[in-house]
């Protein structure tokens, strides 16, 4: 009979419970987006831009992420099949690199909005040379299916998942690369332009906390990948890497909420905003990816 063992119901529980409050706070995100985006009407989708479109791709992706896992681990069951207990470890790279496509893409036309100075996209250095870092993702992600670990433990079949050594290390590698390349594409000209401004405060604010919470859960997720040498059991290797997807969710659309907000109230048709705020925004979304 297909199941997924746990080894004490109290774990058992804790599993339902990091799925059933992350799909109801994906769920919560994403209508909050809708209705700041105006998307119940056709101006809301004409007037949707490619950022914006991105923040709802990161919220629908960690969702499905979450329906999908706890759908194979409380409904198929992780030991029904070598195939199922494979195709948990493929959702889970899919998911988690797709989701970081997605925040490169934004951030990117963050550094285009600040380094562009009316230059077009494919004229705009910065923005090519993210472009192309993005593009180079494309490499790691085939490691990583390629490194993916997917067996039944003996004596018990428990599903165990993970990455291989040359998987993992390229991926923290290229992650580290790339953070590093879009916080100094933001700090750089915030610090050069020195553009005083009372919301600094508010943003600074909210991107520290949003910085400890990434921080928090990506520090716990590989530490926990660490301390058990890349093979981690399928329930637990799934939990984690939805708390870690829920709360840099939630963080992206904290970040974000306050400046939608209050477009939110003005026409649709006012699209325009200063330097001063776009950098801003850019500033504390660059911090977050950093940390996150």
């Amino acid at each position: 009979m297909p199941h997924t063992d746990f080894p004490t119901p109290g774990l058992q529980v804790l599993s339902a419970f990091i799925h059933f409050i992350g799909i109801t706070l994906l769920t919560f995100f994403f209508s909050r987006r809708l209705f700041a985006e105006e998307l119940t009407t056709r101006r809301g989708w004409a007037s949707l831009t490619w950022p914006r479109l991105c923040i709802l791709l990161v919220l629908i992706d960690s969702y499905l992420f979450m329906f999908a896992t706890g759908l194979l681990i409380f409904g198929i069951g992780l030991q029904e099949s070598t195939t199922t207990c494979s195709i948990t470890i493929a959702l889970c790279i899919a998911m988690y690199t797709g989701s970081k496509v997605l925040i490169y893409a934004f951030l990117t036309e963050k550094v285009y909005i600040v380094w562009a100075n009316d230059i077009k996209r494919l004229r705009s250095p910065m923005y090519l040379i993210c472009m192309g870092t993005i593009l180079a993702y494309v490499v790691i992600i085939a490691v990583l299916f390629m490194g993916r670990i997917a067996t039944f433990r003996p004596g018990d079949d428990a599903c165990v998942i993970g990455l291989k050594p040359s998987a993992s290390l390229p991926l923290l590698s290229y992650d580290l690369g790339i953070n590093l390349l879009l916080t100094s594409l933001f700090l750089w000209p915030l610090l050069r332009l020195n553009i005083p401004s009372p919301s600094i405060k508010q943003v600074a604010t909210r991107t520290l906390v949003a910085s400890a919470v990434a921080l928090t859960t990506s520090t716990v997720n590989v530490a926990v990948l660490t301390v058990l040498k890349g093979w981690e059991l399928g329930w637990l290797c799934l939990g984690t890497c939805g708390i870690d997807v829920v709360f840099n969710a939630a963080a992206l659309f904290w970040v974000t909420s306050g400046r939608e907000a209050r477009n939110s109230s003005k026409d649709a048709t006012d699209n325009q905003v200063t330097l001063d705020s776009q950098v801003l925004s850019a500033l504390a979304l660059g911090i977050y990816c950093f940390f996150g």
